[in-house]
């Protein structure tokens, strides 16, 4: 409702909503990525992949530079994390398996900005063919199948991935689990959106939409980052470090206020980060498992 009221007030000012709303975020991303030091991070990122315009399978006709900016932050943040967390593991050569992928940006993000430290392998995962392609088109290994249907057996795995992608299972514990009980690793790093309460998603039937709907395109469940631990715990998993990142500046209270507001009114206000380590002492008191 807030929304719409605004957009009437900018109407009546000969202002266009919509790209009010794209250069305001722009303005606020930019601002973030300032304060939390990740500018220089972005530049490397833009030099490894300079094109994103074919970083998702819809939606992308639509692409411009608010979504550019916008991309390119969750990219840096995913990236930080990602990084920091193979710095801790003691390794110099591992595998990464990153499920959701949509177009192998992360791997090759990750294969440049380490290489001169590590080297990494890397394997794809995802349900769309599409995805497969422009994947293996980059010359990096990927594997066609449900997130929740994977199973590498004996390979040894040093770090899951998942970025933007566990809101779009039907059964996030499922999947979860079985990564937990068929796998070796004992790593994994999972971003979803963060939101102060948990909802469940499904737009197109909110918005009483008529057209067929892709997996990559709908949220089934948008957790807190409470819930979410919790939903780890009884799958499997324990968080052993998180982190949020905001897409406005927050260190002056009052545009704190502001931004996170209209964040909350027009998007996400950002996205949650965490570091799972496999832990299924809780989870194997449960003793009804689909398995």
């Amino acid at each position: 409702m807030l929304r719409e009221k605004v957009a009437g007030l900018l109407r009546s000012l000969g202002i266009k909503p919509t790209r009010f709303y794209e250069r305001l975020a722009q303005l606020s991303i930019n601002a973030s990525l300032i304060e939390n030091g990740m500018g220089p991070l972005v530049k490397k990122l833009k030099s490894i992949v300079p094109d994103l315009s074919r970083q998702y399978s819809f939606g992308m006709e639509a692409f411009n530079d608010y979504a550019s900016v916008k991309m390119r932050g969750m990219h840096a943040f995913q990236c930080s994390l990602m990084l920091t967390l193979i710095e801790g593991m003691g390794k110099r050569t591992l595998t990464v398996v990153d499920i959701g992928d949509s177009s192998g940006t992360h791997m090759l993000y990750l294969k440049e900005l380490a290489k001169d430290k590590f080297h990494i392998d890397t394997i794809s995962v995802n349900l769309d063919p599409r995805a497969i392609e422009r994947i293996k088109a980059r010359g990096l290994e990927a594997i066609y199948c449900r997130a929740e249907e994977l199973d590498l057996g004996d390979k040894k795995i040093d770090l899951f991935t998942s970025f933007e992608m566990v809101e779009h299972l039907h059964n996030p514990v499922i999947f979860f689990r079985r990564l937990a009980k068929k796998s070796t690793c004992s790593r994994m790093l999972v971003t979803v959106p963060y939101l102060k309460k948990s909802r469940v998603g499904l737009y197109y039937i909110r918005t009483n939409s008529v057209k067929p709907i892709s997996a990559e395109e709908e949220h089934i469940f948008e957790l807190s980052p409470e819930d979410w631990s919790l939903l780890f715990k009884h799958a499997g998993w324990k968080v052993i470090h998180s982190k949020t990142y905001y897409q406005y500046p927050r260190k002056i209270p009052l545009l704190r206020s502001l931004l996170a507001a209209f964040w909350r009114a027009t998007d996400l206000e950002g996205f949650w980060g965490a570091v799972l380590e496999k832990d299924t002492t809780a989870s194997d008191l449960y003793q009804d498992w689909e398995e």
